[in-house]
């Protein structure tokens, strides 16, 4: 099914200010033979304003924080449904005049980190960021010591759209990090023969890493005191030799 897929990406960029300073770009998204599959974006210089449900056909900005601040334009849901079904109508169409073009698979990169500084016991989140892949469909599983966690502790954003027509997803896994715990991230993707994992351990730093790391400092400063200083009697000497 996922080697069926078409994407197909409508851009339409308005500079403002000056040229190249600012983009605003609008990106429909959707998917051969995936029913009320689609996705609509505002993007501002490349950060997500909003998207449009493509069932609702509601705006939902990407920051609710701010939405009491400014007003969507009553006429995205229409051009929602125009873009949407144009972006539909001309999958086929455009696939036959390419003659079928082979679809370009490029296999995801991913990270795994905490939102916050991490403490033993204090709610976190566990951000698991996936970029840099087509097609844009990918699975995203959390394990906690090998476990598969709660999936009401577990958000997921939509596909954002790279520059160079790649996507970017994150996955978001709410937790209280506990000592020695492991939690890993897996990515299922077309083009992985098997899933790409990413492991992070909740550990604490101990008051022995923290004397080793200024230890460490310390000795760098010193090292740096010590040339600086090396600098100014040979400098001196130099000086003195002239005179």
């Amino acid at each position: 099914m996922a080697r069926n897929l078409f994407p197909v990406l409508l851009l339409i960029c308005v500079p403002k200010h000056s040229p190249g300073k600012h983009l605003l770009r609008f990106l429909t998204f959707c998917q051969r033979d995936v029913v009320g599959d689609g996705q609509y974006d505002i993007e501002f210089d490349g950060d997500q304003l909003l998207y449009v449900d493509p069932v609702t056909y509601q705006a939902v900005p990407r920051l609710p924080e701010f939405a009491d601040q400014w007003t969507p334009d009553p006429g995205l849901a229409e051009d929602t449904y125009v873009s949407l079904g144009t972006c539909k109508y001309n999958i086929p169409r455009a696939i036959k005049r390419e003659n079928s073009p082979p679809e370009v698979i490029v296999s995801p990169t991913s990270m795994i980190y905490p939102k916050q500084d991490m403490e033993l016991g204090v709610p976190n989140t566990l951000i698991c960021f996936v970029n840099d892949f087509h097609p844009p469909e990918v699975n995203i599983t959390w394990t906690r010591n090998g476990q598969l966690v709660d999936r009401s502790d577990i958000s997921r954003t939509k596909y954002y759209s790279n520059s160079d027509f790649s996507f970017r997803t994150a996955s978001y896994l709410k937790f209280t990090p506990r000592e020695n715990d492991i939690y890993s991230c897996s990515v299922g993707h077309i083009s992985l023969q098997a899933p790409l994992s990413r492991f992070w351990e909740a550990e604490e730093q101990t008051d022995r890493q923290t004397v080793e790391t200024s230890v460490c400092v310390c000795g760098v400063i010193l090292g740096l005191i010590g040339v600086v200083t090396g600098l100014w009697f040979i400098m001196k000497a130099n000086k003195s030799h002239r005179v």
